[in-house]
């Protein structure tokens, strides 16, 4: 099927879908599974494709084209793949939604609307694709807690989008063409025009990644998101702001054309300068996840800090950090997604993301527990799961080329990483059940089918990361970026080798000798929460004995009077409120005098100096 009739069929499967979820919600609901799918299946007779052309619509001297490639293949695949196992938690969070038609249809209709993005020929396409993405994600959110949540989400993302539409007129007006390739080889030439083009253009990039200082809009947004979109929102759609930085980054070759400016650590200061904000990233993110008593909040900051990853590995553009950095943006995508629908389904069961109100929830829905525990693992970057191999090729990267404070930042963010997902893992599934949690079950079998394929995947390309990296190889090629050395299993840096079937199999041994020991062993005896003591002190509230408050006070407290960003956009949107209310008491107050005098006021202006306005 041609790529532009595939998305004229999936704008018609969003209108159905609004349709029979009027008729039923349910079916409608349903629909978006089987809408997803559909595109998912003819999506993969694209994977070899490049370079074919299609057209969209035509008007005047313009035309919006898309053309397929390798690496738009690559992001619309990991994009499409999340959002139809993610939608099969739709049918059973329907009943939840404040609009469920609307939902069903913009769920269908962003994920269409990011494939314009990805094959965009030419900027003027990706721009009214970006918006659409957008405007539909914009609707979405404030169908779950806040409204307010989609008023910082659209703030933030008009910065980019203002900014980015400001480069592609620019580009423009000197170059009189929106094709990506033309306006690339012009740059070429013109290395100082590229440096507005590119730091306008990655502004894009990095308010959907969610970069520092743009990263605000994620916790709050994925925080009050309904608990089906919120997977989509960090596992999917952020990742249009990796596309933008490989886009301008490495499909308009900034290594080319800024290799005459200064350079720090042999790195263009351009690229520097972004690759410096990744690691604040990396390292506030991780900080601000740590102190999160809301589970979906924590996981917020964590996709924070897994954008600095994405894009410290994307922009260093070389043969180990740059294949890290992509395959970073599939293992992101599984493993935060994952970690958003096992939060989801506790919050199914038990009507709270609060880690304060849960506890002792493992035995009650082992599956979800199980993906989590997988989905935590990979986030962390331990083996043998595939969250390992990306992170051990960006640091691979970053210590090939001296890099330091980005390697710091790093290894400081897989450090703090153990702790933030290890606090869900204590307070939300281990520790003690609270008495009205006793009659909670698993979720139906259902919502446990994306849970289960995301594990799956997540173990599959961390035993051979190999079969993912040999694709990521041919982008580089198309790329002209080295491609990264493979043989096997076996996968080389600059440093040496590692063989991940070798670190699986000591993996696999450890786990064997570890459950023969706790089988063998006298096992520990149940007690109940109330039968225990305290000092000679009874507690008869057992919700006293709950730990999950405060869980990490002694660390937090070393960073507590940090410098804020957030209070520092508060302090201007405050600013700009009391701004609002001032001009609204002078020109819309309803004492009538006051209409008088500005009326009065235009009416001098007009007469004596209207003639020159």
């Amino acid at each position: 099927m041609a790529l532009n009739s595939l998305l004229l069929i999936g704008l018609l499967a969003s209108l159905l879908t609004f349709v029979l979820t009027k008729v039923n919600k349910k079916l409608g609901s349903y629909c978006t599974i089987f809408s997803t799918l559909f595109i998912l299946i003819f999506l993969f007779g694209y994977m070899n494709d490049a370079g074919s052309i299609f057209n969209l619509i035509n008007f005047g001297d313009f035309s919006l084209q898309l053309v397929t490639s390798n690496y738009g293949w690559y992001f619309s695949i990991i994009m499409v793949l999340t959002y139809f196992l993610v939608s099969f938690f739709n049918p059973y969070w329907v009943e939840k939604l404040i609009n469920p038609a609307s939902y069903n249809m913009l769920y269908v209709f962003s994920v269409v609307s990011t494939l314009g993005v990805f094959y965009a020929k030419d900027f003027l396409t990706l721009f009214i694709f970006w918006e659409m993405v957008v405007w539909s994600s914009l609707f979405i959110i404030p169908l779950g807690k806040s409204r307010k949540a989609s008023v910082v989400y659209y703030t933030i993302s008009t910065i980019g989008s203002f900014s980015m539409f400001f480069a592609i007129m620019y580009l423009y007006s000197l170059y009189q063409t929106f094709d990506i390739n033309t306006i690339s080889q012009n740059l070429i030439d013109s290395p100082n025009t590229a440096i507005i083009a590119y730091f306008l253009i990655i502004i894009a990039g990095l308010t959907k990644l969610g970069i520092f200082p743009f990263h605000t809009w994620l916790p709050i947004a994925h925080g009050n998101a309904p608990n089906t979109f919120s997977p989509v929102l960090s596992g999917g759609l952020v990742k249009m702001g990796g596309f933008i930085a490989l886009l301008i980054s490495a499909v308009i070759p900034t290594s080319q054309i800024f290799s005459k400016h200064i350079k720090i650590i042999g790195v263009p200061y351009e690229n520097y300068i972004v690759m410096v904000l990744g690691a604040i990233s990396i390292i506030v993110g991780t900080l601000m996840a740590i102190k999160q008593e809301d589970a979906k909040r924590l996981i917020a900051y964590s996709t924070v800090a897994n954008g600095g990853y994405i894009l410290i590995g994307i922009s260093l553009l070389d043969q180990v950090g740059f294949a890290g950095g992509m395959m970073h943006i599939f293992n992101h995508a599984m493993a935060s997604a994952a970690m958003f629908l096992t939060i989801g389904a506790v919050a199914y069961r038990t009507g709270t993301t609060n880690m304060n109100e849960l506890g002792g929830l493992i035995k009650k829905m082992p599956v979800t527990f199980a993906a989590y525990l997988i989905a935590i693992i990979s986030m962390a970057g331990i083996p043998p799961m595939s969250g390992f191999a990306s992170k051990w090729l960006i640091f691979q990267g970053l210590a090939n080329k001296g890099l330091m404070f980005m390697a710091f930042a790093a290894f400081f963010g897989s450090i703090g990483s153990f702790m933030y997902v290890f606090r869900p893992l204590a307070t939300v599934f281990l520790g003690q059940l609270s008495p009205k949690y006793n009659d909670v079950k698993e979720v139906p079998f259902l919502m446990q089918i994306p849970m289960f394929v995301m594990s799956l995947l997540t173990i599959y390309f961390g035993v051979m990361p190999s079969h993912m990296l040999a694709f990521i190889s041919k982008i580089q090629g198309s790329l002209n970026i080295t491609p990264i050395t493979i043989e096997g299993s076996k996968i080389y840096s600059f440093s040496g080798m590692w063989d991940s079937i070798v670190i699986t199999l000591v993996f696999v041994i450890g786990f064997i000798i570890a459950a023969v020991i706790f089988y063998t062993h006298k096992k520990a005896e149940p007690v109940d929460q109330m039968n225990t003591y305290t000092a000679g002190e009874f507690i008869y509230d057992p919700e006293s004995y709950h730990y999950a408050k405060s869980y990490y006070a002694p660390f937090e407290r070393l960073y507590k009077n940090h410098p804020s960003i957030e209070k520092f956009y508060e302090a201007i949107a405050l600013r700009v409120s009391e701004f609002g209310q001032l001009v609204k008491s002078w020109f819309f107050s309803s004492n009538v005098s006051t209409g008088v005098f500005w009326i009065s006021v235009i009416i001098t202006i007009a007469f004596f100096w209207g003639d020159k306005l």
